[in-house]
């Protein structure tokens, strides 16, 4: 199958091109976005081009407050026969539903898939208790000695993902059960993966599991055109992941870049500001020093922010502890999610903070290994790529304007990051400073205090060595019981003449 796919740098036009694309000629399209709240804003875009152009198209909104109670998955697997008189209609739909939805009756359709979706799924569990359920519905199939493959037995077959979702016991394992019965039908283009050899090596309190199932691009193949629309696609790591998967089985090709409109753009200058030299990572946020230093530097953006800014930080805390959004405890009106590719919301907007950290977990990194990708591949493109999306969806993507722009970010890494994206645009002078904090950043430790949670291999681990010192203890008290038996003996002898 072929994917037409356009990597050009954020802001260049590629989703004003492919609204173009699809409003020009009669067609039945589902546009993926990555957010339901931009859906209001690509409508009116879609809207304003069919005006342009004296389109009648049909616009529809697929989310899950405008189905009639019917899941957001079984509304798109009704598209083609709800529209299947339509000559020209277009559908907005999120990543979510792209990754979980079934498309094989897509034909005459297109799919334009604005932004890089994740193409994973990848979920951590501690389940010490559970290992006789999974035991009774999966089967585990090994890769090697840490990851396996997860079928359903014929109990598991029998299993709905309603049953799973409507078990309080088991809801969180609505997704990885979903995943597993679609790796099983005959159609299935995706396989669940978990970093178990067994399922009782789930046992122990202290476990941490995980499954992965990496979406196919093989999935798509009912869709007459498939576009992609992503910065630095090539080098994404949804690029790569699927790549691992679907292998010769896809062929790629560029799309041709957006056309420029309207004057050059002004010159203008853009400040990075960062507060380490020492990496974010949520990890190390959640612990006492990580705190304090997230307290100092909202302290320092409290003063530095104007009101018309806009910050974002993680909302979820690691370990029960407060999450950095909690800590840097900024105006709560000011603030947006870390996701923001594709609006054009804030392009009024001259400052912005990313506080953010998204890092591969011990067990993710086990994955990545498994599917022969670079960690610092994830970093670049889950971690800066976020970073600079967000940077971007300041007044820098006004053509018009030539008003200084102030970023805020944690980490030098990030700043480089930005750095090397605005140098390669000519109008754009661009400097980095380095914020002095009135707290001591301490460097990142070589080995850190034992984790509260163990990946099942460090488990294995664990247990070998307690195994092993526990074999060392027994055989030296053997050898001392021989001595002391020697001994005794050597005392009862008769002394020597």
């Amino acid at each position: 199958m072929k994917v037409l796919f356009d990597e050009s740098p954020a802001g260049a036009g590629k989703t004003r091109d492919a609204i173009r694309r699809i409003v020009a000629s009669p067609c039945k399209t589902l546009f993926i976005t990555e957010r339901t709240n931009a859906f209001s804003e690509l409508e009116e875009r879609f809207r304003a081009a069919s005006r342009e152009a004296n389109a009648a198209l049909t616009i529809r909104q697929v989310h899950s407050g405008n189905h009639g109670g019917r899941g957001v998955i079984k509304r798109i697997s009704e598209l083609p026969d709800e529209h299947r008189d339509s000559e020209h209609v277009v559908v907005l739909a999120t990543h979510e539903a792209l990754l979980r939805s079934d498309f094989s009756r897509f034909g005459g359709w297109r799919i334009v898939i604005d932004e890089v979706p994740r193409f994973l799924d990848f979920q951590e569990k501690s389940t010490a208790l559970d290992a006789a359920f999974f035991q009774q519905h999966y089967i585990l199939h090994p890769i090697n000695n840490d990851w396996s493959t997860v079928e359903p037995t014929r109990s598991g077959r029998a299993l709905t993902v309603a049953d799973v979702r409507n078990d309080q016991s088991h809801a969180h394992l609505e997704i990885f059960h979903a995943r597993v019965l679609e790796a099983d039908r005959p159609t299935g283009t995706r396989k669940v993966m978990c970093n178990l050899p067994k399922w009782s090596s789930m046992n122990g309190r202290k476990v941490k599991w995980c499954w992965a199932s990496v979406f196919s691009m093989r999935a798509l193949a009912a869709f007459d055109r498939v576009e992609l629309l992503g910065n630095r696609f090539s080098d994404d790591i949804g690029s790569r992941i699927t790549a691992s998967i679907d292998k010769e089985t896809v062929e790629w090709e560029p799309l041709p870049p957006p056309r420029a409109e309207g004057d050059v753009p002004a010159n203008r200058s853009v400040t990075i500001h960062y507060f380490s030299d020492r990496p974010s990572a949520k990890n190390w946020f959640a612990g006492e020093s990580g705190q304090n230093v997230l307290r100092e530097v909202g302290r320092h953006l409290a003063n530095a922010l104007p009101p018309e800014a806009i910050w974002t930080a993680n909302e979820t805390a690691e370990q029960n502890k407060p999450s950095p959004k909690e800590l840097l405890a900024l105006d709560a009106a000011s603030f947006v999610k870390p996701k923001q590719a594709g609006t054009n919301r804030f392009r009024k907007l001259d400052h912005a903070a990313i506080i953010y950290a998204a890092k591969p977990c011990t067990n993710l990194l086990s994955l990545l290994k498994l599917l022969g990708i670079d960690p610092r591949l994830w970093t670049r493109s889950v971690e800066f790529e976020t970073v600079l999306q967000f940077a971007t969806r300041t007044s820098v993507r006004d053509a018009d304007s030539s008003a200084p722009v102030s970023l805020w970010v944690f980490d030098r890494e990030q700043a480089s990051y930005l750095k090397d994206y605005f140098d390669a645009q000519r109008h754009i002078m661009v400097s980095v400073e380095r914020v002095p904090l009135a707290i001591a950043i301490p460097p990142k430790g070589k080995v850190g205090r034992r984790p509260v949670v163990r990946t099942p291999a460090e488990e294995a681990t664990v247990k070998s060595d307690k195994r092993r010192r526990d074999a060392a203890r027994k055989r030296q008290k053997r050898m001392q019981k021989r001595m002391q038996q020697q001994m005794q003996a050597l005392n009862v002898l008769p002394p020597p003449v």
